[in-house]
């Protein structure tokens, strides 16, 4: 809903302000290309639940079919963005092992906003059920962002520090915590919300579910030797 694209957008300019709202005139066309198909997506959100709070519902379905483009291209830039990521390519290139945090969040959160999209358009005549699966679109794609703006609030506190790679490793680390209970808190409040007024539907908590799974999984699948093989062969593609 309105609530929940709103606090995207907040947590997306906060996370990435540093790297790209500020540095539009620096930004390559790929990231350029991803950054503003991201932002779109949450605009679009947030457009699409106020098309249906004003009740104008044939712009709800015109825009509706017409976000399969901008899913599309979502998807693809994701996953280039993810290859050159893992690869160390690009003016913002990491060390593998820190990628490769980053990259374990990006490999599980695709499929759920695949799934969560492709599901919306399957439920698309149970009102409840589309707009908590496009919802959950938002958190999907709000993982990264969070983890940047975290990153930075520990750098502001000093918790963390932006200088040698083993430094900005372990602040990176250390914010992936506050960033998956951020996101799970959040879910877990929408969850409360729509118990309490009677309209639960089976998206908040299937997303709570997967993203707890990825929570507590994260650091040993992460530093295990299959995610190595994957993020290598992912990281081979660009």
């Amino acid at each position: 809903g309105v609530p929940l694209a709103l606090l995207a957008i907040a947590v997306t300019l906060l996370g990435f302000w540093r790297t790209f709202f500020s540095q539009l005139g620096h930004v390559d066309f790929v990231h350029q290309l991803h950054g503003w198909l991201s932002t779109g997506w949450l605009v679009l959100v947030l457009v699409q639940a106020s098309l249906i709070g004003f009740r104008k519902f044939k712009w709800h379905r015109v825009l509706g079919w017409s976000s399969m483009a901008v899913f599309t291209l979502l998807i693809i830039t994701s996953f280039h963005m993810l290859t050159l990521m893992l690869a160390g390519v690009g003016p913002l290139a990491q060390p593998f092992n820190m990628a490769k945090i980053f990259g374990y969040s990006d490999v599980t959160a695709l499929p759920l906003l695949i799934i969560a999209y492709v599901a919306a358009i399957v439920f698309r005549k149970d009102r409840h059920v589309h707009s908590r699966l496009i919802s959950v679109t938002l958190f999907a794609g709000l993982l990264p962002a969070a983890a940047r703006m975290f990153f930075g609030i520990l750098v502001l506190t000093g918790l963390a520090k932006i200088g040698s790679m083993e430094e900005m490793l372990n602040g990176l680390t250390l914010a992936i915590h506050p960033t998956y209970i951020f996101v799970l808190v959040v879910l877990g409040i929408a969850i409360i919300v729509d118990w309490r007024k009677g309209r639960l539907r089976w998206p908040f908590p299937f997303a709570f579910t997967w993203l707890a799974i990825v929570y507590a999984t994260f650091f040993p699948a992460a530093h295990s030797q299959w995610f190595d093989y994957l993020a290598k062969a992912i990281a081979s593609l660009a």
